[in-house]
């Protein structure tokens, strides 16, 4: 039998909008803020209890509003800042299609109080989308909204919340973007009667960037102010040695909106490419400023993503002004062998070493990309022969031979490997003896990343850490104290993600993170005692054959094909 078409009353249109638009408490805590910085607040403060769950408080000293317009905010499309279809391309505001308070109406319960420059403050209670109370209110100017009982109605949401530390990561996280996307408002964030985020609002870009992400966080960075045609670009170039290992830190605002955008985002990416190890981001800020209507904001649900006009055009002009930013002033540059050609034997006079391409790659990040050699070259044994050392090429290679013929020893791979077995074996042992510290040591990291530490503080005794805040207070008696915040920074990509982790991953991840770190980099030219106590480390490896990322440490070329080089045989 066929149905009739019916017309979807308000309540129920707004609870399907809901799922769009409100898609956990942090999606309630970016609408509302957004509401905030459009009425031209200065300073706003926000306060969480319970994930959001039992309430979310946002509290402004912006414009306000009338008793009149408090009853229209909550009627859906109901905005004050657009009013015909061409209003779309000139989008100047956050907050534009009216639907977030309805919406947000729909799964909560909520009080707002606001008050003008012209007249009294006013109040509304509203439940089930109508409003059960008001009345005059008591305020200074501005706006103050409390969001009860999220999803009280909808207890299905509920299966899909994550963990606790992961919604308190997420509200962190969106109003991070919120305050570095406006340096001139204060901000300050409360979770359950906590203060763990607070901005100035001074437009002192440098304090912005380290009450978000730790004091030590501008140490080394670049500044790139420039036009690419009309677009201006301001991008704060975080020093290559905080690297992340997600691209969530890579900062895009366009217009003062924080959005997503691959193709931007992967010029970067690109940008800062020869300065980054393999599976590794940057951290940066990217201020963008065009014409708005240059960008279409009206393509996702939450604004979370955007689209310019001509972006691929954009990308390809913004890699290069990043790169050239990064190698300006005191960066080392190094050498890194990336290619070896596969027509070796080519009929033509060749250099031995001739197939090597070499591009640049700072001293502290050198990494070998993925073993780009013909794989029969890599040696393939399960113990390592005997070599003879016979020099060293480009203060990189370590040169052997022996019956069978050349080998080449990558220096930072074979280091790398020696310090991952060492560290792999010392993380691995349950209860390791620890170092209890006189004076708590201060780490450079965010309450955020305090945060992961403290929910996983149990684990984290059993491998012989324990923390108070954003201290160390014991260590394992195996790790150098100058390799603590290496270690902890890799602790916590391990851990932020899910929150469950297994000792036997947590162990290899971990070592790989502090090996690589800490290994010896390319073009450091070794004495012959470093050279050989590298050979006899890595005979004791259980595999010295590649680094822990898999890359080659040795490469041989058999007497056979050298001979095949020169053409004496065929």
């Amino acid at each position: 039998m066929m149905k009739n078409i019916a017309i979807m009353d308000m309540a129920l249109a707004n609870t399907i909008a809901a799922g769009e638009v409100v898609e956990r408490p942090a999606s309630v805590i970016k609408e509302l803020v957004e509401n905030a910085i459009d009425a031209e607040a200065k300073n706003i403060s926000i306060e969480v209890h319970n994930m959001g769950l039992e309430s979310i408080s946002v509290t402004d000293d912006g414009s306000g509003m009338t008793r009149e317009n408090l009853h229209k905010a909550f009627l859906r499309h109901a905005t004050s800042k657009i009013f015909k279809i061409s209003d779309l391309n000139d989008i100047r505001s956050l907050g534009f299609r009216g639907e977030a308070l309805p919406s947000i109406l729909s799964v909560s319960k909520i009080e707002i109080m606001s008050r003008t420059d012209a007249g009294d403050g006013y109040f509304l209670k509203l439940e089930n989308s109508k409003v059960v109370d008001e009345g005059v209110a008591v305020l200074n100017k501005g706006t103050k909204i409390i969001v009860k009982e999220l999803f009280y109605n909808t207890p299905a949401r509920f299966k899909y919340m994550k963990s606790e530390y992961a919604e308190k990561n997420a509200i962190t996280e969106i109003v991070d973007k919120l305050a570095l996307s406006h340096p001139t408002i204060s901000f300050k964030l409360y979770i359950d009667n906590k203060l763990v985020k607070s901005t100035l609002g001074n437009n002192q870009m440098n304090q912005l960037i380290e009450a978000i992400y730790g004091k030590k966080i501008t140490e080394g960075m670049k500044v790139l102010s420039t036009y690419l045609g009309k677009i201006k670009v301001d991008a704060y170039l975080v020093d290559p040695k905080f690297v992340r290992s997600k691209r969530s830190d890579i900062n895009i605002f366009i217009n003062q909106r924080y959005i997503k955008n691959y193709v931007i985002s992967q010029s970067i990416i690109d940008g800062y490419q020869t300065f980054l190890m393999t599976n590794k981001y940057p951290l940066c800020l990217l201020y963008i400023t065009l014409d708005p209507s240059l960008v279409d904001v009206n393509v996702h649900p939450q604004k979370m993503e955007a689209k310019l006009a001509n972006e691929r055009m954009f990308a390809y002009q913004l890699a290069p002004e990043i790169r050239k930013t990064l190698e300006s002033g005191n960066m080392p540059i190094r050498q890194a062998i990336t290619e070896v050609r596969k027509d070796l034997f080519k009929p033509t006079i060749i250099d031995i070493f001739d197939f090597v391409k070499q591009e640049d790659l700072p001293e502290q990040l050198f990494e070998l990309n993925e073993a780009p050699v013909v794989e029969s070259l890599i040696v393939e044994t399960e113990k390592l022969p005997h070599l003879e050392y016979i020099g060293t090429l480009s203060g990189t290679y370590l040169l052997y031979q022996n019956d069978e013929g050349l080998f080449l020893m990558d220096q930072h791979a074979a280091a790398e490997r020696i310090r991952y077995e060492y560290y792999e074996d010392k993380v691995g042992a349950l209860k390791s003896d620890y170092y209890e510290l006189l004076v708590a040591k201060d780490l450079h990291i965010t309450e955020q990343d305090a945060l992961i530490l403290h929910t996983h503080r149990h684990l984290l005794k059993h491998i012989g850490f324990e923390f108070e805040n954003a201290s160390v207070v014991k260590h394992p008696t195996w790790l150098r104290e100058n390799e603590l915040d290496k270690a902890v920074h890799a602790l916590v990509d391990q851990l932020q993600d899910n929150g469950k982790i297994d000792l036997k991953i947590l162990r290899n991840q971990l070592a790989k993170d502090i090996a690589c770190k800490g290994a010896i980099k390319a073009n450091r030219q070794l004495s012959l005692q470093e050279i050989k106590k590298i050979e006899n480390d890595l005979r004791q490896c259980k595999n010295p054959y590649t680094c822990p990322h898999g890359r080659p440490v040795l490469i041989k070329l058999s007497n056979q094909d050298i001979e095949k080089m020169f053409k004496r045989i065929v």
